[in-house]
C-alpha cells in the first residue's frame, strides 16, 4: 500500500472525568476531516500509549475505528512491552481496518541494529499488516539507523513508511536516501518545512490536534511557507513552557470540544493545567493563532 502524502495526526486520547470520550474521538475526527489531514495516528507517543492496559488500547482503537471519516487513514501505534502483545494488538487494528500500524522498537533496554531489525520483520510477518517505523531515541531509548530500514525492508515487503521524531535532520534525509519510494513523515511539527525540502513525505504533527497551521505550512507556496512555518515554531515554543502533553490536551478541549473547564482530561499520574496556567496558555495561544 502507499501511504497518504500529507499532514498525519498524532491523536489526543479524549477523556472526560477520566473515562475515554466517545464524543471527543468524533469531534477530533470530524475536526481533523475538516481540516484537510489524512491519516489519524491514535496510542502514540501524545496519545499516551503507556498508560493503557491492553484492552483500552484495543478499545482506543476500536473507537477510532468505528468513527473515521471516509478518505481518512487510521495509523494506530501499537507499541506494547513485549513483542506477543505488540503483535495482538496489531492483529487487532488489522481486523478493525487500519491501512498501516506504527510501532516504536523495543524499549528500556539498549538493543543492537540487528536485533530492531529482527523486531520489525517479525512483527510484520506474525501481524500480517504493513508497519510504520517509528524512530524516536529520546523517548524509546534506541534509534533506527537508516541502514537498519533498508535492512528491515529487504527482508519483507510489510515496511510501509518510517515517521522520525529525532529532531536529526540528517537521520531523515538518510531515511529517504536509504528508502526510495517509501514514505518518511517528519514528526516534528517546527522541523516541517526543513523536512519538506528533503524530500519528506509529510508530516506527522500534534499541533493538528487543535490547529490546521501544520496543514498551511505543508501546502504553502515557497512566499508563504515560512511566515506559516514561524507561527507553528512560536507555537511549539509556547508549547514547549508547559509539562508535556497537558497543553496539547487543554488546548484540544478548549478549542475543538469548547470546554473552558475541562475535567478529568488528564490521565494519572499526570495532572492537568491549573485554572490560571490554562488562561494564560489560551491567550498566549490566540496571540499566535487568532480566532
Amino acid at each position: 500500500m502507499r501511504l497518504p502524502s500529507g499532514i498525519i495526526t498524532p491523536t489526543v486520547t479524549p477523556l472526560r472525568d477520566g473515562d475515554l470520550d466517545g464524543e471527543g474521538i468524533a469531534e477530533l475526527l470530524e475536526f481533523l476531516r475538516r481540516t484537510g489531514v489524512v491519516a489519524a495516528f491514535p496510542a502514540g507517543s501524545l496519545g499516551l500509549f503507556h498508560l493503557l492496559s491492553l484492552s483500552e488500547h484495543k478499545r482506543l482503537i476500536s473507537e477510532f475505528a468505528s468513527r473515521l471519516p471516509s478518505g481518512m487513514a487510521l495509523l494506530p501505534g501499537v507499541h506494547r512491552g513485549n513483542l506477543e502483545d505488540t503483535v495482538d494488538v496489531a492483529r487487532h487494528a488489522r481486523d478493525v481496518g487500519a491501512a498501516a500500524v506504527v510501532a516504536v522498537p523495543p524499549f528500556y533496554y539498549e538493543l543492537g541494529q540487528e536485533e530492531i531489525a529482527d523486531y520489525y520483520v517479525e512483527l510484520a510477518s506474525a501481524a500480517d499488516i504493513p508497519v510504520i517505523i517509528y524512530n524516536i531515541p529520546q523517548m524509546a531509548r534506541n534509534r533506527i539507523d537508516p541502514e537498519t530500514a533498508a535492512s528491515v525492508l529487504s527482508r519483507t515487503p510489510m515496511l510501509a513508511g518510517v515517521k522520525d521524531s529525532s529532531r536529526d535532520l540528517a537521520a531523515l534525509q538518510g531515511y529517504v536516501s536509504a528508502l526510495p519510494g517509501i514514505p518518511v513523515y517528519e514528526g516534528q511539527d517546527d522541523l516541517l518545512l526543513a523536512a519538506r525540502a528533503l524530500g519528506a513525505h509529510g508530516g506527522v504533527c500534534g499541533t493538528s490536534n487543535f490547529v490546521d497551521l501544520p496543514q498551511r505550512v505543508w501546502s504553502a507556496g515557497a512566499d508563504d511557507a515560512p511566515a506559516l512555518q514561524g507561527r507553528l515554531s512560536r507555537l511549539m515554543r509556547l508549547l514547549s513552557r508547559y509539562e508535556f502533553p497537558s497543553a496539547y490536551y487543554y488546548l484540544f478541549q478548549a478549542i475543538v470540544m469548547g470546554r473552558r473547564n475541562p475535567t478529568g482530561y488528564m490521565p494519572r499520574p499526570m495532572r492537568p493545567l491549573d485554572g490560571r496556567s490554562a488562561e494564560a496558555l489560551l491567550l498566549d495561544f490566540r496571540s499566535i493563532v487568532p480566532g
